[in-house]
């Protein structure tokens, strides 16, 4: 007789299974779940910068020399981490339009990790999936592979678009400094996803995890600017969008690596943390 309530579950996990073979039916059952959400997120990325990368670099050479001492003499770029000199360079408005596009990989990665495990909670799931065969560290960690693997898949698409877009619309282009800052899109996305699954499991409730997500996210990029306008270098460790600046990338020709170890123990501090409380919280069944 097979206990599942839900179709997917059925299908995939009305046997006796060992924790390997377990783990994969999770991660497939994730993975069918979320697959629309993922596409979504890495087609809707992948079309706007393709789009937006020659119509940015179209402007930026009809624009005159007034036009950019004019607006060089704004605090927005500094807000932004790049400088006039910067953003008339080969990679400056693609460094530019990707600081941009963080805010909505990191809304992504965020809501994504929160919601892989609010939604056992707030669909009313959690009595089926944690009092059934599978360990909670079996769970834990196919859910985590789940959102790794959706946010590879919009790194992935976002790269691949922003290659063919500088291929095709922008010549001389440094494909080395090209690819660090793009694959600077797909480590903030994994900081904020890592956070989110700390955070979903910390509250698993959470009836809103967009508007939470849009928060932190908003928060962090503010900080981020606040930190670049007034050249406090302390105050950029509370904000990933600190850690990958396209202009730093620019002049050193890779990551800053305090920023990049500051990175890793963090993404490290939020999985052990996450991991260490999902095991032994209880679990929050019907609402």
């Amino acid at each position: 007789m097979c206990f599942w309530k839900s179709p997917l579950w059925r299908k995939y996990s009305c046997t006796t299974m060992s924790k390997e073979v377990s783990g994969m039916v999770i991660l497939k059952y994730e993975l069918k779940r979320h697959r629309t959400y993922i596409l979504g997120w890495a087609i809707a990325l992948a079309v706007c910068i393709f789009l937006m990368t020659p119509t940015y670099y179209s402007f930026l050479d009809a624009a005159s020399v007034e036009l950019f001492e004019t607006m060089g003499t704004t605090d927005f770029y500094r807000s932004v981490g790049v400088s006039m000199e910067y953003l008339t360079s080969s990679l400056g408005i693609y460094g530019f339009l990707t600081s941009f596009f963080m805010i909505a990989s990191g809304v992504f990665g965020m809501h994504f990790g929160i919601s892989v495990h609010t939604r056992e909670c707030t669909e009313g799931t959690s009595e089926y999936l944690f009092t059934k065969p599978f360990p909670r560290k079996t769970i834990y960690w196919a859910k985590a592979l789940t959102v790794l693997i959706g946010v590879v898949v919009v790194g992935a698409a976002y790269l691949l678009a922003s290659f063919l877009a500088m291929a095709m619309f922008r010549s001389g282009t440094p494909w080395g400094e090209f690819f660090l800052i793009a694959l600077s899109l797909t480590l903030v996305t994994l900081f904020f996803a890592a956070m989110g699954l700390m955070v979903g499991i910390l509250f698993p409730r959470n009836r809103s995890p967009l508007l939470t997500a849009g928060l932190v996210v908003f928060v962090e990029y503010c900080i981020t600017s606040f930190s670049n306008i007034i050249s406090n270098r302390a105050i950029s460790f509370l904000s990933p969008y600190s850690f990958f600046g396209a202009a730093k990338i620019s002049e050193t020709g890779f990551y800053d690596m305090t920023y990049l170890g500051w990175g890793v123990l963090l993404v490290t501090l939020f999985l052990v943390l996450s991991y260490g409380v999902f095991l032994k919280k209880d679990i929050q069944f019907r609402s």
